[in-house]
């Protein structure tokens, strides 16, 4: 490991045993949070910073680095809103710094947590690229620190909603997606969904998926996915049942969709994966085999119909 990180955990921290930082907060408090920075290599390290809000990824973790993702539209209080840092430190050789996280709370009181984190990652320097132009591996070391805020006691509980359900393509294999939405600000832990897929109006299932142990991060969404298991879409109208599980509730989710032609043959055209029926080339060979017979059939009863012709004469 070129450079590690640890938080210097404040009073105000709930969970002493966390080495997160786990903290109560009041309405426009302004804080600095510590963050120490090791290095014990022999060169100097410099480190990328960013403090962004909590997300859920599409296999049910939360993440803390997913600078780019668009902010959930049910999220007030972003963390990278109300934390700045610096975005870019250099830590000597064999030595340590500290840095400050300056947090800034709304004025107005919240009920739930608002939950972030500061990912630290080594800087992309030129020798790396240049590495990395030349075919070697480069393994870049990244840290996370969650941080948790919490303001009151209520208890705020998760509450879950089905939006939009589509055909899609995750690597170049075809899936159903479906986007569940967590629009309370509370963590979901232990979250089973079981999903399935219907052609509309019937009992049959086509597609099915169970996942189990999942996690949500407050406001925030991801979308399920259901492998087709390497087939085609074929056009037509579908229907999504649902339901998922945390320790304390149960939600049911029922939505139609429709594949449409084009979207089914643009989506199994890119896929590189779907195994190809090529039942009609072995049809086409038989029936190539059936008319050549025939015709070796044909032409055999006609030079005996000419021989014996022959002979009689």
């Amino acid at each position: 490991m070129k450079f590690s990180v640890q938080a210097v955990i404040p009073e105000n921290q709930i969970d002493k045993n966390q080495s997160y930082f786990d903290l109560k907060m009041s309405p426009g408090q302004i804080q600095d949070l510590k963050v120490n920075l090791y290095n014990d290599t022999d060169k100097d390290v410099t480190i990328n910073i960013i403090s962004h809000a909590a997300t859920t990824n599409q296999n049910g973790v939360v993440e803390y680095n997913t600078q780019n993702n668009k902010k959930d539209d049910t999220l007030k209080i972003a963390f990278q809103d109300i934390a700045k840092t610096e975005e870019e430190v250099t830590v000597g050789a064999k030595s340590k710094k500290q840095i400050l996280v300056h947090l800034v709370m709304p004025k107005d009181s919240y009920d739930g947590v608002v939950l972030g984190g500061l990912y630290f990652t080594e800087k992309i320097t030129e020798d790396n690229t240049k590495n990395a132009n030349n075919g070697q591996v480069i393994n870049r070391y990244a840290y996370v620190i969650g941080v948790k805020l919490t303001e009151t006691e209520t208890k705020v509980s998760p509450e879950l909603k089905l939006n939009e359900v589509k055909a899609s393509q995750i690597n170049y294999r075809n899936f159903v997606t479906a986007n569940i939405q967590n629009y309370k600000p509370a963590i979901i832990k232990d979250l089973s969904i079981d999903g399935k897929i219907f052609k509309k109006g019937d009992s049959k299932v086509l597609y099915s998926d169970k996942r189990q142990s999942l996690k949500m991060a407050p406001n925030s969404n991801f979308d399920y996915a259901i492998s087709l298991r390497d087939k085609p879409f074929k056009p037509g109208k579908y229907t999504f049942k649902g339901t998922a599980k945390s320790d304390v509730k149960q939600w049911n989710f029922e939505k139609d969709f429709e594949i449409k032609g084009e979207a089914a043959k643009s989506f199994n055209k890119k896929s590189v994966y779907i195994k190809k029926d090529f039942t009609w080339m072995y049809y086409l060979l038989i029936g190539l085999l059936l008319i050549s017979l025939l015709v070796t059939i044909f032409v055999l009863l006609k030079k005996l119909s000419s021989l014996k012709d022959s002979l009689e004469e």
